[in-house]
């Protein structure tokens, strides 16, 4: 991928020249304390926040968004994309943006995409993951907002196998929370997986697809989760797959969703893990 970046054009020595072409930003978060990525009235988002500080500090100009993450969800390698003008030398402009952001959000590196290109629409591939903490006692702080604490009886099995159940092309309809624009729900896996990590304290759910619904992460493992429990049953998953206009009521809680990374047609971007 990073031929692909290069054969794009390397970001220049001196100053950003925004004509005819972005910059895009490859961002990562703490989402606990925000409103979700998107830009809302009255909440602290992702999308206000960074728009926040790059406004004052490049001009105007707005932030558009490959993903948008709920609330409370976190990111490892979330890419938005700066529509205005970029004055600032290439080797400042990171550490001048990063200066300026609170501590839970940080830009890894910048990169040139072309003019009026749309991370969202644009997007090939993403990956997320889901983790769990298994161990009886809190998570130390570290873990603490990036994990699902969850010391329950789980059946290992049944989770693997839940998230084998994912892997190719479905109609994911049953799997999402209503309130999403998408008229198309149908969606290719090519990951579903569980990993054990941590020495067996967190156990990692690690997804990647094409595409993914208004909560269609939260509700899948929910639904393994369900499966997984004492007395559970692999039901509530094949019957989600086979018959997506009944909904999957389960839905895990978001601290445990971390957006990994995500892919891009044309070679723009690479995958930030």
């Amino acid at each position: 991928m990073a031929e692909e970046r290069t054969a794009l054009g390397a970001l220049p020595g001196a100053v950003f020249s925004s004509a005819g072409r972005h910059l895009a930003l490859v961002v990562r978060y703490d989402g606990t304390d925000y409103h979700g990525f998107q830009k809302q009235r009255g909440a602290a988002t992702i999308q206000g926040v960074l728009e926040q500080v790059l406004e004052p500090l490049l001009g105007p100009g707005h932030v558009v968004g490959a993903s948008r993450t709920d609330a409370g969800v976190h990111a490892a390698g979330q890419v938005v994309v700066w529509r205005g003008p970029v004055p600032i030398p290439e080797d400042r402009v990171v550490g001048v943006i990063n200066r300026r952001l609170p501590a839970s959000i940080q830009v890894i590196r910048g990169f040139w995409v072309p003019w009026g290109w749309d991370p969202r629409r644009q997007a090939s591939a993403k990956q997320y993951s889901y983790r769990l903490w298994r161990v009886p006692a809190v998570p130390p702080l570290p873990w603490y907002r990036f994990v699902h604490w969850l010391p329950d009886d789980l059946s290992w099995e049944r989770l693997e196998t839940g998230a084998r159940l994912f892997l190719g092309q479905h109609d994911f309809r049953a799997f999402r929370t209503e309130g999403s624009s998408a008229e198309k729900t149908v969606r290719e896996i090519f990951d579903s997986r569980w990993v054990a990590e941590e020495g067996g304290a967190i156990w990692r759910y690690q997804v990647a697809g094409n595409g993914f619904l208004y909560r269609m992460v939260r509700h899948m493992v929910g639904a393994m989760l369900e499966a997984a429990l004492p007395g559970g049953s692999l039901a509530v998953i094949e019957h989600g797959l086979a018959y997506p206009q009944k909904k999957v009521s389960a839905l895990a809680p978001a601290q445990g969703l971390c957006l990994d990374w995500i892919r891009f047609r044309e070679g723009v971007g690479d995958n930030v893990s």
